[in-house]
């Protein structure tokens, strides 16, 4: 922080204006912190961290929850729809969060589900190269 133009400093002076110049989200350490906040809550939920992937949390029941920076998507098939609906009340109990849906793309890949079964594909991509 710095003090603007023409405040005194120490600790006599009068109360003081100071100007923030670099919010948390500026801060090196940020993603750090954000990921070891969420890394621990969403053990405490009962999900483990893959191996393969150390963005993507796997729980028994069948719910999958991928990290991509600050965004949380999540994959589930019908049978884990009322355990994914717990899930995502606690995590919006927490944490300031929009649900914007069932995904239906996600970096040039098509996503398709039919309730028991997630496919991908890349036909849009593909057509778009072709033109």
């Amino acid at each position: 922080m710095t003090l603007l133009e023409g405040c005194s400093e120490g600790l006599n002076a009068p109360k003081i204006i100071v100007r923030l110049r670099k919010a948390l989200y500026g801060l090196k350490q940020a993603p750090q912190l954000w990921h070891h906040n969420i890394n621990a809550f969403l053990l405490s939920l009962g999900f483990t961290q893959s191996s393969a992937d150390p963005k993507l949390y796997l729980r028994s029941d069948g719910i999958l929850i991928l990290l991509i920076v600050d965004d949380i998507s999540t994959s589930y098939l019908e049978t884990a729809a009322k355990a994914a609906i717990v899930v995502k009340t606690k995590l919006q109990e927490k944490y300031k969060m929009t649900n914007l849906g069932p995904a239906r793309q996600f970096l040039s890949i098509e996503i398709h589900s039919d309730g028991t079964s997630i496919s991908l594909g890349q036909k849009a991509y593909i057509t778009t190269i072709f033109r």
